[in-house]
């Protein structure tokens, strides 16, 4: 029974009692006052009891609701920071495309978010027979280059296998974990988790600590999202790695064509005029035979000078290798520059940008220097790129003879359309200015967003 209610049923038969004595104490006048006020007194005393335990009572209730508050809270300033570190590594998956690229950002990001000291993520192989490190931070390039897991074999391969997280507190005393990554490392305690791309294991994120460390259930929760939220971002990857391919193939057999078209027609004509010249050397008209030997000779510059640019477009290497002002600079001195154009290359600022940007300037960098070599009549060439934060401005720019840039399209746009949709694809504006007798200039710009 409840203690107040007790103590409150204590005192009710008190004063009952104390009501009958004073019912008899009647005929004795004298006492009746003085047993009124001892059972008042009582009464008071009682309910002054009762409040203080009932009071007693209050409190702890509001103690037990301050703790449910506290604890819901609590609960709600973890889904908050769950939610808000998800979304920060949401923005810096977001920032890349090429696989190589996702992947390093994954490992950085997980890092970060779980104040892990190592990271690596192993992919399988062509063949699926193993997983090897595909981007790691913290770890020994010597234990990078020994890692290579078969299905089953390690955490790694038990986890890709089973498609089950794995987090283990003591490394060293758990046999699941390869002892030499283990030594090697100096690593106490791992979490790793699969990650499915296409409802696939694509492969497994490890998580190191070179320290104790108990994994806490936010923890868990957060590397799960975050390795779901992984194999979004890898399959776009992918999927925008296949467009690619795809792109640059078409590209290729364009180029191709292009080079056999070009290489059959100038062979061709080359051979006309040889069999032109042998004809007028053979009828003695020897001036008429060194006239058409000079045309031979300027058609056999030209031709080489047309082959080399398509074979060059082929295969760019050096913008792969050493990104986009190498290759402006390369291109200058091996295409402009050896059929005797002055060529200037200007640049302000540092120029790094996205990989999907900087290809796209030099395909516009690289059609304006093309229209200018077939069209221009130019001696002298400028091209000119600055960048500041993300905002970037390209001009290509000649003293050739010009044109109007409306009748060129309305003819065949000279490669225009091509540059329009390029600039476009990468957020930036584009404009020719040119007149005829007055040179041309070709301006790619994107303002700092």
């Amino acid at each position: 029974m409840d203690t107040t209610k007790l103590v409150g049923l204590i005192f009710l038969g008190f004063a009952s009692q104390l009501g009958r004595g004073c019912i008899a104490a009647e005929s004795r006048p004298q006492q009746v006052s003085w047993w009124m006020l001892v059972g008042l007194g009582l009464a008071v005393l009682g309910g002054a009891i009762a409040g203080l335990i009932g009071i007693k009572k209050l409190r702890r209730q509001l103690d037990h609701m301050k703790e449910d508050l506290d604890e819901r809270a609590s609960q709600v300033e973890q889904k908050r920071h769950e939610l808000e570190s998800l979304y920060r590594a949401d923005d810096e998956l977001r920032r890349h495309l090429h696989l190589d690229e996702v992947l390093q950002s994954l490992v950085k990001t997980a890092i970060e978010l779980l104040h892990a000291d190592k990271g690596a993520l192993m992919v399988w192989d062509e063949m699926k027979e193993k997983l090897f490190v595909r981007a790691s931070f913290g770890f020994h390039p010597d234990t990078v280059a020994r890692i290579a897991m078969a299905p089953g074999q390690g955490l790694a391969g038990k986890v890709a296998l089973s498609g089950e997280p794995a987090f283990i507190d003591d490394a060293k005393m758990d046999g699941r974990v390869t002892p030499f990554i283990v030594e090697s490392e100096h690593l106490f305690s791992v979490m790793q988790v699969p990650i499915r791309v296409a409802g696939e294991v694509f492969g497994v994120f490890s998580a190191d600590f070179v320290q104790r460390h108990q994994f806490t259930e936010e923890e868990k929760r957060l590397l799960t999202a975050f390795a779901h939220r992984a194999g979004l971002a890898i399959e776009t990857a992918r999927l925008y790695e296949r467009e690619q391919q795809i792109a640059v193939m078409q590209e290729r057999n364009r180029l191709a064509r292009d080079l056999h078209d070009s290489v059959t027609q100038s062979m061709y004509a080359v051979s006309l005029y040889a069999e032109v010249a042998g004809q007028l050397l053979e009828s003695g008209e020897q001036e008429k035979a060194q006239q058409n030997i000079r045309e031979l000779k300027t058609m056999a510059l030209d031709a080489l000078s047309e082959m080399r640019l398509l074979i060059y477009e082929l295969r760019p290497s050096v913008f792969e290798q050493e990104g986009l002002v190498a290759a402006i600079q390369t291109r200058l001195d091996a295409v402009e520059g050896r059929v005797g154009l002055e060529t200037n290359f200007i640049t302000e600022g540092k120029i790094s940008l996205p990989l999907q940007i900087e290809e796209g300037l030099y395909r516009i960098t690289q059609e304006a220097l093309n229209n200018i070599l077939k069209h221009a009549e130019a001696k002298t060439v400028t091209v000119a790129l600055a960048q500041e934060k993300n905002a970037f401005r390209l001009e290509v720019s000649d003293d050739g003879m010009g044109f109007d840039p409306v009748q060129a399209c309305a003819v065949g746009c000279m490669g225009i359309r091509n540059m329009q949709e390029r600039a476009k694809e990468m957020g930036a504006e584009f404009e020719i200015i040119s007149q005829v007798g007055s040179g041309t200039k070709v301006v790619v710009r994107r303002s700092i967003l």
